[in-house]
């Protein structure tokens, strides 16, 4: 658990600066393509043809589209303006706006506006869960809330020591150059990573394990359905050439080998972001 601050305003500037980024951001290598995929292959298995969904931190719209395709209704909300208009225009754009009841501005911490037990399914994927730090708590109590008793909540946050696996070509040379190692020590420790930058803001994020995860929910009375990795064998693999997966076969074939190794249970730890399915209470 983290002690760090949240600061909703700077998160919210982060991601209205972002922009358009966070829409490519998906498609913007192999790497993330998998992600994408592993991420939408979960969001299908659970949401169904009429259920209503609440999408929080939706983005710009990516997975917005893909429970709207499939004859899902999702309300939306996202801390970002910017964001939300993004993915109002790429919902309309789609064709696919009369199947969102509305865009709201919305902090997921507080929620309130959302009436308890209101929907089928609640989702809250990407790294918004590892933005809000010590208010950790209080999302997971507005996510659970939501869910009506049998309902299903879907959340992915960055995983620690799957970054960690992922990131060591870049993180050991900063550690022996000097100066650093104390840093990256605390945060293998505690799971914040401070000074995320991205050209305009700074962020502290909180990085996952899968027991600290499964505890958000567990002890709020809902049971585990589905935990997976997200990217394990893709996760910043220098010798895996996009082009050696060119053949539909081949890849889909690797896609099976990467959705096996990330729900395998001793791997959960070891992707770039852990995704998770929940139950709530009769």
């Amino acid at each position: 658990m983290t002690s760090a601050a949240y600061q909703p305003q700077t998160t919210r500037s982060f991601y209205n600066n972002w922009g358009a980024n966070e829409w490519n951001r998906l498609e913007s290598s192999f790497e993330n393509k998998i992600n994408y995929r592993i991420h939408r292959e979960v969001i299908a298995d659970l949401v169904k043809p009429g259920d209503k969904v609440l999408e929080a931190g939706a983005g710009p719209g990516r997975f917005t589209l893909e429970m709207t395709r499939a004859g899902a209704t999702v309300t939306v909300c996202d801390l970002s303006d910017v964001q939300l208009s993004i993915n109002e225009q790429k919902v309309t754009e789609a064709g696919l706006a009369d199947n969102v009841t509305g865009w709201h501005q919305a902090d997921i911490v507080d929620l309130s506006r959302f009436p308890s037990a209101g929907f089928d399914v609640v989702v809250c994927v990407g790294s918004v869960l590892s933005c809000v730090l010590d208010r950790t708590p209080e999302a997971f109590d507005e996510l659970v809330r939501l869910v009506r008793p049998g309902g299903t909540i879907i959340v992915s946050v960055t995983s620690r020591y799957g970054y960690l696996r992922a990131g060591l070509n870049a993180i050991l040379p900063m550690a022996a150059a000097g100066g650093q190692l104390a840093a990256i020590d605390s945060a293998v420790r505690t799971g914040d990573i401070t000074n995320v930058q991205a050209d305009y803001e700074l962020l502290t994020t909180h990085f996952f394990t899968w027991e600290e995860l499964r505890g958000h929910l567990t002890s709020r009375g809902c049971e585990v359905v589905t935990a997976s990795a997200s990217n394990f064998l893709s996760a910043d693999t220098p010798l895996l050439d996009e082009s050696l997966l060119a053949d539909p076969e081949v890849m889909a074939a690797f896609t099976r080998w990467e959705l096996e190794a990330c729900r395998a249970p001793g791997n959960i730890d070891g992707g770039t972001h852990i995704i998770a399915a929940a139950r709530k209470a009769e």
